[in-house]
C-alpha cells in the first residue's frame, strides 16, 4: 500500500500538469531503509587501523551538485535543479567525501559575496557560506580529508575577472594550511598518497578547479594555472581526476556505462576516478514523452530517477555484486535517499576480516530448521569484510519469505558475535566495519 502510496504521489509531483513549474517544494521522497550508523569520521577510524591504504585503492561516496540543496524550493524549475536533500554538512556527516560545487556571479561584482551556487540557470545560496560549511567539517573532524571540486561555466553566471580572484583568494583563506598546495610536487602523489601520510603532514583537502576559473589578468598579473595552483592551492582538475558524465536517464545504461569506464580506467593509479552514478533527465524525443511528462508516467526531476536508480535490485544489486571492481569516487544525488549503500561503500574499505563461523535459517517461530546456509554466507561476503543481505529469499537461495537467520560471525580476532536476523520480503541487512 505504502509502494502504491508512493508510486501516485511521485506521478503527481512529475507531472507537469499539474505541478507545471516543478517546484522543488513537491518534492516527497523519503529513503526505503534507515542506517542509524555514524559516517562522520570513517577516514580517521579507517586510518588507525590502516594507515598504509592508499587514498587511490579507497571507495569514497560522493555528492552531485553537492549545494544544489540550497536552490529555493518556490523557484519555478527548482525540482529538475535540486540533486540534493540536505546540506552540504550534512553529506560530509553522512560520509561523503568528494564534493561537487557550482559557483557563478555576475560581471557588475568584484565581491566574493555576491557569489553563489548555481546549476544551469537556477541560483543558489551564497557560495561562501557553502565554503565556510566544508570549513566547520573540517574543523569538528580534523582527521577528514575531502577532495572538492569547484566548477564554474561562464556562460550561464558568468563572474568578473576579480570577483574569480576574490573566490580563490576566499578558498585558500579559508582552508590555509588544511590545503594541500605546493605538496603536489613532491610527496602528494596519487600513486604512493596513504592515509598516514595526510595524517602526519596534517593535511584535509585537495581543492580542484577547471580551467575556466583561471587565465585571467588583474592589476597586471596574469592568473594562469599553474600561478592559481601555487598562490591558493587550486589546482586544475583534469590533474588529479578522472571523470565521465554519461547523459542517460535509463538505469541499466548507466550501471553499464559505469562499468565500461572503470574498466577503462582502472589500472591508471596517477588520477582520483569519478564513477557517476547519477541519472540525467532527458528532453522529450516524441509525442509519448510529452504525453509521459505531462501526466506524470515520466519525470524531469533527478529525484524521481534517482529513486529509480536506487531501488535495491538495481543501483545496490549492482555495486554489491561488482564490489571486487577497483571502485574509487562513487558520485551520487540525494545522499540521504541510499544510506545503507553509503554505509557499504565505506565498509568494503575495512581491513578487518569477516569470519562467518555459523549460519541457519529457521522458520518464523524458530520450530522448524529449514537449512545450514554458511556456506551461501561466506559466498556472499564482499572483500572478505562486508555482508550485504538485499533479498534474504534469493540471496540465500531458501523457499521462505520470512524467517528467522541465525549468524555466528567475528571481524579478525575480535570477539564473537552471535546475531539474529528476522526477515521477510522487505528486510535488508548489512554486517561491516567502520
Amino acid at each position: 500500500d505504502k509502494m502504491k502510496s508512493d508510486d501516485v504521489t511521485e506521478c503527481l509531483c512529475s507531472s507537469l500538469a499539474i505541478n507545471c513549474f516543478q517546484l522543488g517544494c513537491c518534492l516527497h521522497e523519503s529513503p526505503r531503509c534507515h542506517c542509524a550508523h555514524a559516517n562522520d569520521d570513517w577516514m580517521n577510524k579507517l586510518t588507525a587501523v590502516s594507515p598504509d591504504k592508499k587514498m587511490r585503492d579507497l571507495v569514497i561516496p560522493g555528492t552531485h551538485d553537492s549545494a544544489s540543496v540550497t536552490i529555493s524550493n518556490w523557484a519555478p524549475f527548482s525540482a529538475v535543479g535540486l540533486c540534493q536533500n540536505v546540506s552540504v554538512n550534512q553529506q560530509l556527516r553522512r560520509g561523503a567525501r568528494y564534493l561537487d560545487l557550482r559557483v557563478g556571479g555576475t560581471t557588475d561584482s568584484t565581491l566574493v559575496d555576491d557569489t553563489f551556487i548555481c546549476h544551469g540557470m537556477l541560483k543558489g545560496g551564497l557560495f561562501p557560506d557553502v565554503i565556510e560549511e566544508v570549513h566547520q567539517f573540517l574543523c569538528d573532524y580534523p582527521r577528514e580529508f575531502i577532495i572538492l571540486e569547484v566548477i564554474y561555466d561562464p556562460n550561464k553566471h558568468e563572474m568578473s575577472s576579480e570577483q574569480r580572484l576574490r573566490v580563490l583568494q576566499l578558498l585558500s583563506s579559508t582552508f590555509d594550511e588544511m590545503v594541500t598546495q605546493e605538496d603536489v610536487n613532491s610527496w602528494f602523489n596519487l600513486k604512493n598518497l596513504t592515509l598516514g601520510e595526510l595524517e602526519k603532514k596534517k593535511k584535509n583537502i585537495l581543492v580542484l578547479i577547471d580551467d575556466r576559473i583561471c587565465n585571467f589578468s588583474h592589476e597586471g598579473t596574469q592568473y594562469d594555472l599553474a600561478t592559481v595552483a601555487r598562490e591558493f592551492g587550486c589546482h586544475k582538475n583534469g590533474i588529479f581526476l578522472k571523470n565521465k558524465w554519461h547523459n542517460t536517464a535509463n538505469a541499466q545504461t548507466l550501471l553499464r556505462s559505469n562499468e565500461t569506464f572503470l574498466e577503462g580506467a582502472c589500472n591508471n593509479c596517477d588520477l582520483f576516478m569519478n564513477s557517476q552514478f547519477v541519472m540525467t533527465p532527458q528532453p522529450p524525443g516524441g509525442v509519448s514523452d510529452v504525453l509521459g511528462l505531462l501526466f506524470g508516467g515520466k519525470s524531469l526531476r533527478p529525484v524521481s530517477l534517482a529513486r529509480e536508480l536506487y531501488r535495491k535490485d538495481v543501483l545496490e544489486t549492482f555495486i554489491r555484486d561488482n564490489a571486487d571492481n577497483r571502485w574509487n569516487i562513487v558520485l551520487l544525488d540525494f545522499l540521504d535517499l541510499c544510506p545503507q549503500l553509503v554505509r557499504f561503500l565505506i565498509g568494503l574499505n575495512s581491513p578487518k576480516h569477516l569470519k562467518i563461523e555459523q549460519a541457519s535459517v529457521t522458520s518464523k517461530d524458530g520450530g522448524l530448521l529449514v537449512m545450514d546456509v554458511t556456506e551461501t554466507i561466506n559466498q556472499l561476503k564482499r572483500r572478505n569484510c562486508c555482508l550485504y543481505l538485499l533479498d534474504f529469499k534469493d540471496d540465500l537461495k531458501i523457499s521462505l519469505n520470512e524467517g528467522i537467520l541465525r549468524l555466528k560471525a567475528q571481524f579478525d580476532d575480535e570477539e564473537t558475535m552471535d546475531i539474529e536476523i528476522p526477515f521477510d520480503h522487505d528486510t535488508e541487512y548489512l554486517l561491516c566495519d567502520l
